[in-house]
């Protein structure tokens, strides 16, 4: 046994650091359960903490032993060495972003940090161990305190920096968290445990870790509460499911996980099922079956005769020889303009232009990330990172117009520079962030007007494709919006929804400005306007859309307005089915060159456009939405969700249930089962932000 009162240096009560860090570890486990009031999680949980703290205190007490009568510096060096198993993936990570790659020494930073984290750490190991050598309470009461102190700034970083991002940063503050914890309970007392006890409570924690990694979580709810309300406890289960996936495909067979064969990484929940080969590629139980096929609609005249009708012909004439402005909107939810929308009046301009056009109140981004859904539009693809022979402004070059766009730069850094480059005479960069990259400081939508008009000035009569893209909404929760801009649109109770508005309402101010110009310059008339969003936003109403955009599919994240105005045809809103991957077929039917892209994956809406009847239009169509943690297919009124690492799906009646509250998944399994078959037909889309991710987006992007 240990005598309590040798310095630490010269004998370690191992045993102590052993059972403390187990106690620590617990502790954080409790807390955060406690936090989510399911008692039911207690069993699951907590040991999968006490176990994490059980690994921490064995490589600390290891630390301990060997250097035990070493010089005091160099024992800090050792003791803070196990830190580097957390610090190297993790700083790794953190410099994935596009923002990150454009700081001084990005590509050597995955390595610095880790140095840097490691020699502050062994400062820190070296004064606490300076100031509980003594052992007076005083003295350990600052080690206490200041471990309380780190556990309060950890939680507080990753609530107010890190927030929903990040991942893999979270699971490393996790582990500093129970790290902590269990240093913070050793300064609180100097105890001399017997290695049997040691050794019964590291036995237990193994035992009961061992039954909460193999049968924990397996109802939803609980996965449920886990994914969409949990801190701590969220970054811990993530990182056993990491550690215990064998074919790496992303889903693990622990913790209800639910990967049936995690020896074949084409099987896992979520994959695509192909229907009637014999293999239950999602693991869920069945084969997928192939839908019936359906028998042809009676029609009363087929396309090409209503194309040849005379009003439908005269139309179509017209549309050939016309301009075409595209306004993309960044971050614009579709229930902020809704028809039945409250203050729609704050955005006259925007209202009144949708009013004007064809307005599709049934169309969704294919991504909630700005990447995929603008590289859809661009390419006319399910899969828009496949090689493209021609993209829609080299298509609209081709027929002779001339080519213009105004892009913020932060869209340009994430979608990529080659892609939306193709095909433009003349790209002007917008710059949202003069301060700081990716940190939006100032209201840009008056750059982005004035690019438009110089372009349309430019033209000088010419036929002209003008690509705009406001990117301020998107900022909303960067920019210090002025009080005269908060002051022009109707308050709400959320501060968040106010400033998005105030931010809507000036792109309102100037989309108006646009279009005056072109009235003025009598092309009004002679322009199709295509207004839409790339995804929704998160304004912080609810826990399960994270903080903002880019990692999950809910309808309110990929909910977009899209409206086309054509001169001299009547605006209405159609329910038809509709898509970003939609606008490249459509536009080039307007323009009488349907086959100037080949192939494409969208559907020409020109029939919804100019209201054919019904057996000329998609009765039904399945939309297929990809992102980095969930896909998701909608089948109106039906959207289903699926999450592959935790194993979750969900359903809802989007009609009757917008804000997707009430899941209907265990109501309606054959739905579910239908929609999951939906989900296989079309391509896999990749979704990789790393660097490797982006520079590979760009080799695909470029032109054969």
């Amino acid at each position: 046994m240990n005598d309590p009162k040798s310095p630490p240096s010269a004998h370690p009560p191992l045993a102590w650091i052993l059972v403390a860090h187990v106690l620590g570890g617990a502790a954080i486990g409790a807390l955060d359960v406690a936090r989510l009031g399911s008692a039911s999680l207690v069993l699951v949980i907590v040991p999968l903490f006490a176990a994490a703290g059980l690994v921490a205190g064995t490589l600390i007490a290891l630390a301990e032993r060997v250097v035990i009568g070493r010089p005091a510096v160099l024992s800090a060096l050792v003791l803070a060495l196990p830190s580097l198993l957390v610090t190297i993936p993790v700083a790794h990570t953190l410099f994935h972003g596009a923002y990150a790659q454009t700081l001084p020494l990005a590509s050597a930073w995955p390595l610095i940090l880790p140095i840097v984290l490691w020699l502050v750490l062994a400062a820190v190991v070296a004064l606490g161990r300076w100031f509980a050598r003594s052992g007076d309470l005083s003295t350990r009461g600052v080690v206490i305190l200041g471990g309380a102190g780190a556990i309060g700034g950890i939680v507080w970083l990753e609530r107010h920096v890190l927030r929903t991002g990040y991942p893999e940063a979270h699971i490393g503050a996790t582990l500093a968290l129970i790290v902590l914890a269990g240093v913070t309970i050793r300064a609180g007392r100097r105890a001399s445990v017997p290695r049997t006890l040691a050794a019964v409570i590291a036995g237990l924690t193994l035992g009961t870790t061992v039954g909460s990694v193999g049968y924990g979580l397996r109802p939803a709810n609980q996965r449920r509460v886990i994914a969409t309300y949990a801190d701590q406890a969220r970054d811990l289960v993530q990182l056993y499911r990491w550690l215990i996936d064998l074919d790496r495909d992303g889903s693990s067979p622990v913790l209800g996980g639910g990967d049936c064969d995690d020896g074949d990484a084409r099987r896992y929940p979520g994959a695509a099922d192909l229907a009637g080969d014999g293999i239950d590629q999602d693991c869920d139980g069945v084969d997928a079956v192939p839908p019936p096929p359906a028998p042809p609609p009676p029609r009363a005249l087929d396309l090409a005769t209503w194309r040849a009708t005379p009003a439908v012909r005269a139309v179509l004439d017209r549309t050939r020889g016309m301009n075409v402005l595209l306004v993309t909107v960044d971050a614009l939810r579709f229930d902020v303009l809704a028809p039945d929308a409250q203050d729609r009046a704050d955005f006259p301009r925007i209202t009144k232009l949708l009013d004007e056009a064809v307005w599709f109140t049934h169309a969704f981004s294919p991504a909630s990330g700005t990447d995929v859904s603008l590289s859809t539009l661009l390419t006319g693809r399910f899969d828009p990172y496949q090689r493209v022979a021609t993209t829609l402004p080299e298509a609209l070059r081709g027929l002779g117009r001339r080519t213009y766009s105004a892009l913020p730069v932060e869209v340009t850094r994430y979608v990529g520079d080659v892609l939306v480059a193709r095909g433009i005479d003349r790209a002007k960069p917008i710059y949202t962030d003069w301060g700081q990259n990716d940190i939006g400081d100032h209201v840009s939508a008056g750059a982005t007007t004035l690019e438009g008009v110089h372009a349309v000035a430019d033209a000088a009569g010419s036929p002209f494709f003008v690509w705009v893209h406001y990117f301020d909404v998107h900022e909303h929760h960067q920019i210090d919006v002025p009080k005269a801009m908060l002051a022009a649109v109707h308050p709400s109770p959320r501060p968040a929804l106010t400033k998005y508005r105030a931010l809507l309402a000036a792109i309102d101010d100037e989309l108006g400005r646009l279009l005056d110009e072109l009235a003025a310059r009598h092309q009004l008339d002679n322009t199709i306007i295509i207004f839409a969003s790339d995804h929704g936003e998160s304004l912080g109403e609810d826990p399960r859309l994270l903080e903002t955009h880019g990692k999950v599919t809910y309808g309110t994240l990929i909910r977009i307005p899209l409206a086309i105005r054509i001169p001299g045809v009547r605006g209405g809103q159609r329910t038809d089915p509709a898509s970003l991957v939609d606008l490249a077929p459509t536009v080039l039917s307007l323009l009488g060159a349907a086959t100037a892209i080949q192939p494409l994956d969208g559907h020409d809406l020109v029939p919804a456009l100019l209201d054919a009847p019904a057996a000329l239009r998609l009765p039904s169509r399945a939309l297929v939405v990809h992102e980095e943690l969930q896909w998701s297919v909608v089948d109106w009124p039906y959207h289903l969700l699926f999450r592959p690492a935790d194993n979750l799906v969900e359903l809802y009646d989007i009609e009757h249930d917008p804000a997707e509250h009430d899941d209907l998944a265990t109501k309606l399994p054959d739905v579910v089962a239908r929609l999951r078959a939906r989900y296989a037909e079309q391509p896999v889309v990749k979704i990789d932000r790393t660097p490797e991710g982006r520079s590979w987006r760009e080799r695909q992007a470029a032109r054969r």
